[in-house]
This record gives structure tokens, C-alpha cells and sequence, in this order.
């Protein structure tokens, strides 16, 4: 795929006729915008969330704008509009609904940041690869019947929630709270799809990618994250890391990340 398919497949930026127009210089420019917004969005992300915890709600306005602006200039217009709704519910609203407000919009900028990374890392890897080394698209190699999914994550909750939100799909989830139980039930089972968390006791989740891919296991990895700092993305993409699920994760997310690798 080009960089400009890659980018088309970003549903947060809002590119589709203005990618197409775009000269190569003007594509390079872009595209330093867009790294401009991966490598600020985590200290944009602190003030955030050191500001509103001293109920500095000025300071939480101003970030908010500067974040605003920068989405703007990337053409990320729903999540500018998503910042400017919540610039202007400030002054009605209470402490705890704008936490909460403040956790979706994170949640999804950090998105959006790992989405711009993930088309950074395969330029620079291999510009006709669709999947990172050691991940499989291939459907033939698929099981027969509903499609099987292993999660690995030391939170219960998280399993849960997992579970709720494919209940009802054609996905078979299987849920671990440890990678030593990951590697055990390796032995017996070849799943369709993996989604790791990342910070877990004794096996995180990037020595468990390394020890699945020496296992012999082809299948596409998920990580499961909340941070989107470039060295914590870079490094679960070499890990054999295929896509990421941002916490807190919501059914809708899960579905559409499932579905895009089986």
C-alpha cells in the first residue's frame, strides 16, 4: 500500500479528496504535520490532565484550544469539533462529567496518534507491506467456524468487557490474565487473532508477541493501550504488532479492529 492509502484508511482524519490533489512535496509536508502532532500530543495530553486535576480550568481551555488547532490543521475536523463542544460545555458542566469528557477525547487522539504512527512505521519498513513481519492476512489459513481470539490481560474487567463486546459476533474470545497461561494454551490451540495488553506482571505483552512469533504463530496482534508515546508504539510494532486497541476500549472499537484483520 502507498503512504496515501494508508492514509485514507485513518477514518479520524477527513482527507479523502484533499489526499488526491496533494503534490508529493505537499504530501511530505503533510506528513510532517502529522508527526508534529504524534510527538506533541503526549505533553499536550499531561497539561491536560494535570490541569484539570487542579481544577485549572483555564489552562484546560487554552490546551484544549491548541489541541483543537493542531486537529484542524491535519484535517481532523470531528475531533477539532469534538474539542471546541468541550471548550464550550466548561462553564455547565461538573467536575466529574468533564473527567469523563476528558477521557473519551483522550482516548481518541490517542487513537488517531497511533493510527498517523502505524503509517509512519510501514513507510519506513517496507512501503508494499500491509502487516508488520511475522503477521498474516492470509484467510485461507483461517479455522473453519467462528473465527477464534485470544486476549491476554492481567485485568479481569478488561477480559470482560472483551467478551461482552463480541458475545453476539462470530468470533470464538478466549481470555488469559497471564502470559504463562498464554504459552500453555499455545501449545493445544492456533488462534485466528491475538489482542495483548501491554503492561503486564512477569510476561508484558511485547515478550509475549516475541515468544508467540517464535512459536511459530502467525496470526495478526492487537495491543491493547492507552499510551501513544512514539517510543511505546514503535517498539509493540516490532514486537510483530499488527494495530492497537485504545483503552478505555468501546464494542464499536473492538469490532472494527477485529473485523479489519479476520
Amino acid at each position: 500500500m502507498t503512504t496515501r492509502e494508508r492514509l485514507f484508511e485513518i477514518t479520524e482524519l477527513d482527507v479523502s479528496q484533499i489526499l488526491m490533489q496533494m503534490r508529493d512535496n505537499q504530501l511530505l509536508e503533510y506528513m510532517h504535520t502529522l508527526m508534529s502532532f504524534v510527538e506533541d500530543f503526549p505533553a499536550l495530553e499531561s497539561t491536560l490532565k494535570s490541569s484539570l486535576e487542579a481544577k485549572d480550568y483555564l489552562s484546560y481551555s487554552k490546551t484544549l484550544v491548541d489541541i483543537r488547532d493542531m486537529l484542524s490543521s491535519i484535517y481532523a475536523n470531528e475531533l477539532a469539533e469534538e474539542c471546541q463542544k468541550q471548550i464550550n460545555a466548561l462553564v455547565a458542566v461538573k467536575h466529574e462529567k468533564v473527567q469523563a469528557s476528558m477521557t473519551y477525547l483522550l482516548s481518541l487522539l490517542a487513537m488517531l496518534s497511533i493510527d498517523i504512527q502505524v503509517v509512519i512505521y510501514m513507510d519506513e519498513t517496507d512501503e508494499d507491506a500491509e502487516l508488520p513481519d511475522g503477521a498474516s492476512d492470509d484467510s485461507s489459513e483461517l479455522e473453519q467456524g467462528k473465527k477464534s481470539i485470544l486476549a491476554v490481560d492481567d485485568n479481569a474487567f478488561s477480559l470482560d468487557t472483551l467478551k461482552t463486546a463480541l458475545e453476539s459476533s462470530d468470533y470464538k474470545l478466549t481470555g488469559v490474565t497471564s502470559g504463562a497461561a498464554a504459552l500453555k494454551y499455545l501449545q493445544k490451540h492456533d488462534p485466528n487473532l491475538f489482542i495483548l495488553d501491554i503492561e503486564m506482571p512477569e510476561i508484558d505483552g511485547y515478550e509475549l508477541a516475541y515468544r508467540i512469533r517464535e512459536m511459530g504463530k502467525t496470526a495478526p496482534i492487537l495491543f491493547l493501550t492507552g499510551n501513544a508515546t512514539r517510543d511505546y508504539v514503535l517498539k509493540a510494532l516490532k514486537a510483530g504488532g499488527s494495530d492497537f486497541i485504545v483503552k478505555p476500549v468501546t464494542k464499536k472499537l473492538i469490532l472494527e479492529k477485529v473485523e479489519k484483520f479476520i
